[in-house]
């Protein structure tokens, strides 16, 4: 089988989450019979294939300025013998991208909703959260407050359209990223975001977590609580809920960002983690940070959410209301009881563990690529 997959390469960060499991993995991938080619701009060429993918990221200038240009490609692409994918990377459960729908065999994202009814729902601000803290009165119903997401309307589905809904689904998540403190893929110096500018470098400087970045959960820590933050520049839904879970806890720690060092130090050393809703559900790269630091990591109820690997539920993560009525208790009740609560820590790690780490991880991850490029 022959995939061919058209990316800016790792421009984004989360681009990087998704390109890198499959680089990583692209020996292992040929020799069970998948050969897969990158390609940077369009031709021909890139329609000879079993599967093309399409990444959000290639295309996703035109989704403000010419949107007709992205289905003229979608139907370039499509032949009577291949598929035709659109992968969009977007952190939320939220898609950007259904008016692709009808040009695509497949729309696969990293997070989608177990209920893929409410891609038929228009959401206050594009997002579940801010349309909850507007349904429920706790913010203004008006334009969200970042200027980026001024330009973009309501997207939402016809219920005329509801038969494409199957064409919407999960694809994997950044779990197989290298998500350590060593990590380039996060590091935003001069040297590591020259070096992204060129893929084939780039490729080769790829690095796999190694085994001492996990820290015991159950190893000494000074510190209870750690929740460091940015609270401006989000929708104002996100906004209000990031700025309301940093003055609850203002209390008791500083929310505000650290250097990388001094923040895998933190969260390393302290006991619990809470990581409120970012640009999206799940805080990437944030959660699995906690995930290899061994904390608690506390979050905003999150059983709205599909995607996989699913390291993140209720078994591994202690979940809160969404209108953070009760984080305070929670906090202070996983404080007070940290030892019957290490076992959420625990758990989190060695389900991460399966997915991140030696050769086990690499066989999941190959199988389920398989998978989702036969089905």
């Amino acid at each position: 089988m022959r995939i061919n997959i058209l990316t800016k390469g790792f421009l984004s960060p989360t681009s990087r989450g998704w390109l890198f499991p499959i680089l990583k993995n692209k020996p292992r991938l040929k020799e069970l019979g998948i050969d897969i080619f990158f390609y940077f701009k369009y031709s021909e060429i890139i329609k000879s294939c079993d599967v093309v993918i399409v990444e959000s990221k290639f295309v996703i200038n035109d989704w403000s300025e010419n949107k007709s240009s992205i289905f003229d490609l979608l139907k370039k692409l499509k032949t009577n013998s291949n598929k035709v994918f659109y992968y969009e990377l977007n952190d939320s459960t939220f898609c950007w991208a259904l008016e692709a729908l009808p040009y695509v065999d497949k729309l696969l994202k990293p997070f989608i909703f177990k209920d893929k009814s409410n891609y038929c729902i228009p959401l206050y601000g594009n997002t579940i959260i801010s349309d909850y803290y507007s349904k429920n009165k706790i913010i203004d119903n008006d334009e969200p407050s970042s200027k980026k997401n001024l330009k973009y309307l309501p997207v939402y589905l016809n219920k005329k359209d509801k038969d494409l809904l199957d064409k919407i689904q999960v694809g994997f998540n950044a779990a197989f990223a290298d998500h350590s403190s060593n990590s380039n893929l996060w590091k935003y110096d001069y040297l590591n975001r020259f070096n992204r500018r060129f893929f084939s470098l780039y490729s080769k400087m790829l690095k796999s977590i190694k085994s001492f970045e996990y820290i015991n959960p159950e190893s000494k820590r000074s510190k209870d609580l750690s929740c460091r933050i940015w609270t401006d520049g989000y929708s104002k839904g996100i906004e209000y809920h990031r700025k309301q879970t940093s003055k609850i806890l203002s209390d008791y720690i500083s929310t505000d960002k650290l250097n990388r060092h001094d923040y895998f130090s933190e969260i390393r050393n302290s006991k619990v983690v809470v990581s409120p809703f970012g640009w999206g559900e799940l805080n990437v790269p944030r959660d699995y940070e906690v995930a290899l630091s061994g904390s608690i990591l506390l979050k905003p109820d999150i059983s709205h959410v599909d995607t996989w690997p699913d390291i993140f539920n209720k078994d591994t993560v202690v979940q809160y209301k969404w209108d953070l009525s009760n984080l305070l208790e929670m906090v202070q009740k996983v404080i007070s009881n940290y030892e019957d609560y290490i076992g959420y820590a625990i758990r989190l790690q060695d389900q991460y563990k399966r997915y991140s780490f030696g050769r086990l991880g690499q066989e999941k991850f190959c199988n389920y690529f398989i998978k989702l490029m036969q089905n």
